[in-house]
């Protein structure tokens, strides 16, 4: 194991004897809880403002900033850690002066928690947890007392700070450079530092100026810091998609080129039940998914169906229940050869490793995987590689063509925006029109 780094802080370890979580500081071990849970979480981030708060040489100087002590282990100890629910947010009463900004966030997590269903997956706990973490080094300071000062110090403090590497350097290799944060994604993070502690002034745990006082420090504007600047989307080329198709798996490259004709998000075209589609009587089929981005919002999405789509839908739906997902990863294995010289796409007995449904995240290393190996055989060949892309462009691409056979309005309802100016972040006004009409009268 190497040496960590002058100056960086302690990270969260997994005993996995024990499937614990651990934090090791200055030779101590502390247990945190089971790894993985939201308990291990708060107590690490308490851990660390204790830490920070000592001035980054004693975890003992600080032990009254702990919001749940922990006893210490020695290191060569197997502990089974005995975790204690955290007690339930209190009712909102007048603002605590002595309220830490770490245990607001603590107690920002846990609404979340009790109140939000589902909460691990929408991106309200997530923004929560990214907003914690980057208060973090001054998680002992009081809520009462941040303001814009503190806010604008948290924002350097992201923008100064490269990314932790994930990838370990093998042996020989130099390390890889450091990658700082996005400008868009420190703005995000800044605004769920502020949406936090506006629920803090909701509940009257912090005063009512808080609110002000942070709303004064203005966004990152590019070209101003070094954060990082991301590239922006932009739709592939159906040429392309087309010479990615064969390295995918034929359930795989049917998904992909169902979401080429329809333009819908990677996660609806993978939870889509043929007992979600409606019309399938006329000439456009209506796909209805239950779940989808605005859904929250009590608004419903509809996704229209043509002819070729359909096509797909039916050679994966023969004599399977309305209820089963059209695409299923049980069902999505390479052609292989069986002995007397037939090839079968079926397997015998689906591993019951493998899921029901395909996740957004799995249809996007899918295409990596694929672009890899066309790339491959490509060099071999002699042909230019293909350019990296994502599913969620083919979106994109659809947009931008439907703008451009049916103008604005089409393309809007293609992509189920609920505002125009969205529309025009997809597919902006055709330059062909400007072309043409620069050649005629320019």
């Amino acid at each position: 194991m190497g040496r960590r780094p002058s100056g960086a802080l302690p990270v969260m370890r997994r005993h996995r004897p024990t499937n614990t979580a651990r934090i090791v500081i200055n030779g101590k071990v502390y247990s945190l809880g089971r790894w993985g849970s939201d308990e291990a979480r708060m107590r690490f981030d308490t851990f660390i403002a204790a830490y920070v708060t000592s001035g980054r040489t004693s975890i003992d100087a600080a032990r009254a900033a702990l919001a749940a002590p922990t006893a210490a282990v020695r290191p060569a100890t197997a502990v089974r850690a005995v975790v204690t629910p955290p007690p339930r947010s209190p009712a909102p009463t007048q603002a605590e002066s002595g309220l830490t900004v770490g245990e607001l966030a603590s107690r920002y997590l846990r609404h979340i928690q009790e109140t939000k269903p589902n909460y691990r997956g929408s991106s309200l706990w997530h923004g929560a947890l990214a907003a914690s973490r980057a208060v973090r080094p001054i998680a002992a300071m009081p809520a009462a007392a941040f303001g814009s000062r503190a806010l604008a110090q948290v924002q350097q403090q992201l923008i100064d700070t490269p990314m932790p590497t994930r990838r370990k350097a093998k042996a020989g290799d130099e390390p890889p450079p450091p990658k700082h944060r996005s400008r868009r994604y420190i703005n995000d993070v800044i605004g769920r530092v502020r949406q936090m502690f506006n629920w803090g002034v909701l509940q009257e745990l912090v005063p009512d100026d808080r609110v002000k006082a942070l709303q004064i420090v203005p966004t990152i504007v590019r070209g101003q810091t070094k954060a990082r600047e991301t590239k922006k989307r932009k739709p592939v080329r159906p040429s392309v998609v087309r010479a990615t198709l064969p390295y995918l798996t034929p359930e795989m490259a049917d998904l992909i080129w169902f979401m080429r004709l329809t333009g819908c998000r990677p996660s609806e075209a993978a939870r889509m039940k043929l007992n979600r589609i409606r019309d399938r009587d006329r000439r456009v089929w209506r796909y209805v998914p239950r779940k989808h981005k605005t859904a929250h919002h009590g608004k419903q999405r509809h996704i229209a169906i043509g002819p070729q789509a359909q096509a797909i839908i039916l050679a994966h739906t023969a004599g399977r229940s309305d209820d089963d997902f059209v695409f299923t990863p049980q069902r999505s294995v390479r052609p292989r050869q069986v002995r007397d010289g037939v090839i079968s796409i079926e397997p015998t007995k689906p591993s019951p490793l493998v899921g029901r449904k395909f996740t957004k995240d799995a249809i996007r290393r899918a295409v990596a995987r694929a672009i890899v190996k066309a790339n491959t055989a490509r060099k071999a060949e002699g042909e230019l590689p293909l350019p990296s892309w994502t599913p969620y462009q083919l979106r994109y691409t659809r947009t931008k063509e439907a703008r451009a056979r049916g103008g604005r309005e089409t393309a809007r309802a293609v992509a189920g925006h609920s505002r125009a100016t969205m529309t025009d972040h997809y597919a902006p006004e055709n330059w062909g029109k400007a072309a043409r009409f620069a050649a005629q009268h320019g």
